[in-house]
């Protein structure tokens, strides 16, 4: 992984266009020779604004010294699964991975998904082989195209190999007590940190019951539903996504605010669960923010962790150093303060996934969901939130702030009568294989939607977006 980048570049990841349009290739060849992987590609674009080119997990392709060859020219390398089985993949680049098999006959298309039965029903297609157990690590249905080739259909949880799994009884049900222990986490009672304590102790319980990398994917499956009952977009997305059977299964990342005081221990939690730091934004006068990026290993989640900066604090790890208390609040202080932290009962401040993004911005717009201006719109990267989903605040949070004297009467006036901006759906497309984000982009969406300048431009009467509920 890339060293920290201080400077406003975009580009702390690499573009990598021939390894891009190796792959690009690849599927507009494969969809050239089978009309029906055409059709459901025209399909999640028409319905859900969801790109085919993002399900892919991975190829699976004839061996040969050839295509080896070109697979190292383009930047891929050759490494091994935990089962010691060989694969190859970029290590700096969003792209799918490749597996060469001497005996194959035909190309094998696998997409991932969150539901293989979901999948193949909603696209009408016909299994040839299943393996892997239901609620398993990995679950596999080929379906045989009317060309040969194959179609392959996968989910993953905590696991990044290719043989199928197992879940006996007792699995299932230490499974079972795993995702309601995360659905129904006591996320309200006490302070942010009596919230952190507790979450931590659970998550230490449940990877000692299903380990740690099962922990991270059901973890944030829990959260993305927490997220989506607080927001009507991501509930309205999700369902079209549904309709062609795919889930989150396009998820680029997960984005998570805090108070400044709390921070360190929201990343011993990250740490906890396998997440490795990746490249941190500092923006400090700029915008007043910071973020540490974080990957986890095994499963495809990203997160993005935002916190309160001072100008002074830009040479800082914020992710190992407790910040002290500060006599202002930026715009995640501020929206911390209002709603509580994304830990905690906020919830996620938004979940970012790779779309088609004029389609997708089509589609939310016509449904009734407005769509900000982007704030990156680069050629490896675009990006953009839906219009904030307005959630009552609570008077108590209200005169406290008022009290300390971090907002105005006025604005408190405002965030009684009309809320505050709560949580975004964020809708992005990349290019090039291009993995990284913009700091300059972020920090202009994070004035834009700082809740002090949102209540100013409220009108006194209900938001569209307003959602009833403290």
């Amino acid at each position: 992984m890339p060293e920290d980048d201080n400077d406003d570049s975009p580009q702390t990841w690499p573009r990598c266009p021939e390894a891009a349009a190796f792959f690009h290739e690849r599927l507009d060849a494969f969809a050239r020779a089978n009309p029906r992987v055409a059709e459901m590609a025209a399909r999640f674009r028409e319905v859900a604004g969801v790109s085919l080119a993002s399900l892919v997990d991975h190829w699976t392709l004839p061996e040969s010294a050839a295509l080896c060859e070109r697979l190292r020219a383009i930047g891929l390398t050759e490494t091994a699964t935990e089962d010691g089985d060989p694969v190859w993949e970029h290590p700096q680049a969003r792209l799918p991975r490749v597996r060469l098999l001497r005996n194959l006959a035909a190309p094998r298309l696998a997409l991932a998904v969150e539901d293989v039965g979901r999948f193949v029903a909603a696209n009408g297609l016909t299994v040839s082989v299943r393996e892997g157990d239901l609620d398993s690590g990995y679950q596999e249905a080929r379906c045989l195209l009317p060309g040969g080739d194959e179609l392959a259909v996968v989910v993953r949880a905590g696991y990044r190999g290719f043989r199928p799994r197992c879940l006996d009884g007792a699995a299932a049900r230490r499974l079972a007590g795993a995702r309601a222990a995360f659905r129904d986490r006591d996320r309200c009672s006490g302070e942010e940190a009596d919230v952190l304590a507790r979450t931590q102790a659970l998550v230490e319980g449940v990877i000692g019951e299903i380990g740690r990398d099962r922990a991270t994917d059901e973890f944030f499956a829990a959260e993305r539903d927490y997220w989506m009952a607080r927001n009507r977009a991501a509930r309205w997305q999700f369902e079209r996504q549904q309709e062609v059977g795919i889930g989150w299964a396009n998820h680029d990342h997960h984005t998570y605010r805090s108070s400044r005081a709390s921070f360190v221990a929201l990343t011993r939690l990250w740490r906890t669960f396998g997440f490795l730091a990746r490249e941190r934004f500092y923006a400090g006068q700029e915008a007043g923010w910071g973020a540490q990026i974080l990957e986890h290993a095994i499963s495809r989640v990203v997160i993005f962790a935002d916190v309160d900066l001072a100008a002074d604090e830009l040479d800082v790890d914020f992710a190992g150093t407790v910040l002290p208390p500060r006599d202002a609040l930026g715009t995640i202080g501020l929206w911390c303060a209002l709603h509580g932290s994304s830990i905690a009962g906020a919830g996620m401040h938004h979940l970012e996934a790779e779309f088609d993004w004029e389609r997708a911005r089509a589609l939310l717009e016509a449904a009734g969901f407005g769509v900000m201006a982007p704030f990156t719109d680069l050629p490896m990267l675009k990006q953009a939130f839906t219009v904030a989903e307005v959630w009552p605040v609570s008077p108590d949070r209200v005169r406290a702030l008022q009290e300390r004297g971090w907002i105005t009467a006025e604005q408190a006036e405002g965030f009684l009568r009309n809320g505050a901006p709560g949580s975004h759906l964020e809708v992005l497309q990349r290019w090039d294989g291009f993995k990284g984000f913009n700091k300059t982009g972020v920090s202009a969406i994070l004035r834009e939607t700082d809740a002090r300048r949102a209540t100013a431009h409220q009108d006194a009467g209900p938001h569209p977006g307003k959602t009833d509920f403290l």
